[in-house]
């Protein structure tokens, strides 16, 4: 395990989700009142980049929309298709550290704005640098425990598997 509260660091292999992956970016953000937050990219030789977030002891996935998505906003709220989401709360993040391929607008931007809103179809993030253009959303899915792992603690998990299924055999069950 890295230190200071990071779960993992650049290189490392880890498993998300059953699917051997390894930590090709990684971005260190300081909350307003201190707290650390962990942006992670993984990537393997055969999908899309995945990119997770780690703040306050959880995962989440992070989805991007697709560049041709649509967004409407008026005051606290963004309309994506038919789907309102709320305003509930915003984050400045400031940007610690970033090594190898930072996902998002990151890169090169020394602080960010997130606001995270709620709705019917789950939790949105719309991130901004201040006095740029450009913005990038995310849906978020809080991930369950196990669905991530080290790739040490995901082989320890799968052999302690493996003599539990060998002691079940050995005594008839």
């Amino acid at each position: 395990m890295a230190p200071h509260g990071e779960k993992f660091t650049l290189n490392e292999p880890v498993v998300f989700r059953g699917r051997p992956m390894r930590v090709t970016g990684r971005v260190q953000f300081e909350g307003s009142s201190g707290q650390l937050t962990f942006r992670y990219q993984l990537s393997d030789a055969d999908g899309a980049p995945v990119v997770l977030e780690k703040g306050e002891g959880h995962f989440a996935l992070l989805r991007p929309f697709p560049p041709a998505a649509r967004f409407k906003t008026a005051d606290n709220t963004i309309i994506v298709g038919t789907a309102k989401y709320t305003l509930i709360s915003v984050r400045r993040l400031k940007v610690l550290d970033i090594s190898g391929n930072a996902a998002g607008i990151a890169a090169g931007a020394p602080l960010i704005l997130s606001g995270i809103f709620e709705g019917l179809m789950g939790t949105l993030m719309r991130e901004m640098v201040p006095g740029k253009p450009a913005q990038v959303y995310y849906l978020l899915k809080p991930l369950a425990a196990g669905e991530i792992l080290s790739a040490a603690q995901y082989a320890a998990n799968e052999d302690a598997k493996g003599h539990a299924a060998g002691e079940r055999a050995l005594n008839g069950d």
